[in-house]
């Protein structure tokens, strides 16, 4: 399998980590070389730096020689240069004791030390009755006396260090070499000086931070070093998983707004957490349960004290919810769940608390609530709105079975309110006999839904029965119903569609004009197409424009159909393309115009409940 090169997540941790490790080989290097050269540890630095400036590498690459430890890949060696004859690092990382391993002499040498060290019963009673980590270490002294370091003599069962190692990888080892972090950090010299002294040395909690195999690790520690006959003994606590879990504790309950507090029913004291305090909207320690019974409303104190009353009588858990007044006056909700802690005797000697912030919660409700009403509200509206509209609509437009008989030609209209409540327009269409013989013809569609539509539809449709009693042409009709419509309701412009014929039956010819409605359709001996007109405007859109009279011949067994955008407008299709469709409709129907009609309402297949819908066919008879 070909390698490839991985690329890391987030660069910048990657170089972090780097930056992390390189420190960690550099701080075991110190250790390492204090040690082989018996100077301090700062001393040891200076040396390393000496031994990277002979051998032209950088600081790093040097410390990983003396670890053992491989980091980076270090750049190969100019040929006879400097760092000509620098070793090779390993390919995998070693363990520094098995890296540099100390000579033999010193091997037998501390182990001698370690078996010539006589039974200390002191040291014995420390690891005995120590309950967190603890260790016997004895010096290593130098030929002047000096100590250089210290060997572990032994630990207890809870010794481990912070790369996890127990007695068994540490007994017999030096401390120096296990733990580079103790001279750095201060903790070998004042090993030494309570050597010498006697005094006790305690310090923490504080940051502890040690090296190994190029990794470092950091935690919060507290130790204790006292002196014994043979050495001394050295007792260590580590914080880190104590404070990790108290921080995500703390903060679990900070998001979920979470407090807790236990109530001592014997001192009738309350300990509690911050996120309690915050609950409250209480600042100072933790009060009695007293005071904190008065920051609940007066409404839910009864409940509050039944139900602790119920809580200690029958020592069972209990939860209620109940409103506190903070101090800024806010009232906040509290689901509180309480339970008794029992003695041996199945006496209650403390209740535990656990409250949670729902205030929050309870204001989305209440929205909900609030908004839940509010659409039922216009839902009624709504529908009463539609309720009238569709009495008005029955009301203005006659039914198609009252449609009047006029000789040599048939009628069939269909006019289909939308099934939307909210969707219902303002349809129209008009067919009466004037006094003149000829036959007034029209269908329309008013801008807008609902009952301002309908309204608007009824005064538009009645203006033009009374307009067409003057004997005026299609195009006057039309200018003059546009200046009516354009003063309907002065505060906004009201526009609409409208197509506005008169048929005479002596001459066979229609005249007529648009405002911006669709083209009417013309079936001729089985074909249909679309009259094309200048589109011109709607109605209200432009005062005292002048309309155009269009003349078409009309022959027997010729079908003129009309309809309004409901019947033809979709989302999702182009309008011209369901015209055309509808052609392709009508030039497939024969017959009377109510069949037509039907014909057209099975196969278009129109939204029913985005719009209104009206059809008006009008076919001339021959006779």
């Amino acid at each position: 399998m070909r390698e490839t090169e991985s690329t890391p997540l987030i660069p910048e941790l990657a170089d972090l980590r780097g930056a992390a490790r390189d420190r960690a080989i550099i701080a075991e290097a110190r250790v390492v070389l204090a040690g082989r050269l018996g100077v301090r540890p700062d001393e040891a630095l200076q040396h390393l730096i000496w031994l990277a400036r002979d051998l032209d590498v950088e600081l790093k690459e040097a410390a990983a020689m003396v670890t053992g430890v491989r980091g980076e890949a270090a750049p190969e060696p100019e040929q006879g240069g400097i760092g000509a004859h620098a070793a090779v690092l390993p390919q995998t990382v070693t363990p520094l004791v098995d890296a540099f391993p100390a000579p033999e002499a010193d091997v037998a040498e501390d182990a001698g030390r370690l078996a010539a060290v006589p039974d200390d019963p002191a040291a014995r009673a420390v690891l005995d009755v120590a309950i967190n980590a603890a260790a016997h270490l004895v010096p290593v002294r130098g030929a002047d006396g000096k100590v250089l370091d210290f060997l572990y003599a032994n630990l207890n069962e809870s010794a481990r260090d912070l790369f996890g190692r127990g007695a068994a990888e540490l007994a017999g080892q030096r401390l120096l070499r296990m733990d580079p972090g103790s001279a750095l950090l201060g903790l070998f010299p004042a090993y030494v000086e309570v050597l010498e002294t006697g005094r006790p040395y305690e310090r923490g909690p504080f940051e502890f931070s040690t090296a190994q195999e190029g990794l470092t690790r950091t935690a919060r520690m507290s130790v204790r070093c006292v002196a014994v006959p043979t050495g001394v003994c050295t007792v260590w606590h580590y914080y880190d998983d104590e404070d990790r879990m108290r921080r995500r504790l703390e903060r679990a309950g900070r998001l979920a707004s979470l407090g807790f507090g236990e109530y001592d029913l014997a001192t009738d004291e309350l300990q509690w957490t911050p996120q309690m305090a915050a609950n409250y909207g209480l600042t100072a320690g933790p009060p009695l349960l007293d005071e904190l019974s008065k920051v609940v409303v007066d409404e839910d104190r009864p409940m509050v004290e039944e139900r602790f009353q119920t809580l200690l009588s029958r020592r069972e858990p209990v939860e209620l919810e109940h409103r506190v007044v903070a101090g800024d006056g806010e009232q906040r909700h509290l689901w509180v769940f309480a339970e008794p802690v029992l003695d041996g005797a199945g006496r209650p000697v403390s209740v535990n608390i656990l409250s949670q912030d729902i205030t929050r919660r309870r204001g989305i409700e209440k929205a909900l609530v609030e908004t839940r009403r509010e659409i039922l509200r216009q839902q009624a509206q709504v529908a009463q709105e539609r309720e009238v509209a569709v009495t008005l609509r029955r009301a203005i437009l006659p039914d198609p079975e009252d449609l009047p008989d006029v000789p040599g030609l048939g009628f069939a209209v269909r006019s289909l309110a939308a099934e939307s409540a909210a969707r219902i327009g303002g349809d129209w269409f008009v067919s009466r006999p004037l006094p003149d013989q000829r036959t007034l013809l029209a269908i329309g569609d008013v801008a807008g839904h609902g009952l301002p539509a309908a309204a608007a539809m009824a005064r538009t449709r009645n203006g033009l029965l009374g307009l067409a009693y003057t004997g005026e042409c299609p195009g006057r009709l039309v200018g003059w119903l546009n200046e009516m419509v354009g003063e309907l309701v002065p505060e906004r412009v009201a526009t609409g569609t409208a197509l506005v014929a008169l048929y005479d039956p002596g001459t066979r010819l229609m005249e007529w004009t648009s405002a911006g409605h669709l083209p009417p359709i013309l079936v001729r001996d089985g074909q249909a197409s679309p009259l094309r007109v200048t589109p011109e405007p709607m109605l209200g859109a432009v005062p005292g424009y002048g309309y155009s009279t269009i003349s078409t011949p009309m022959l027997p067994g010729d079908l003129l159909f009309l309809y309004t955008d409901g019947l033809v407008e979709r989302r999702d299709v182009d309008l011209e393309e369901r015209i055309e469709r509808l052609t392709e409709v009508l030039s497939g129907c024969a017959g009377p115009p109510d069949p037509v009609v039907e014909e057209v309402l099975e196969q278009m297949e129109y939204d029913r409940t985005a719009d209104d819908t009206t059809l008006f066919a009008m076919r001339i008879d021959s006779f």
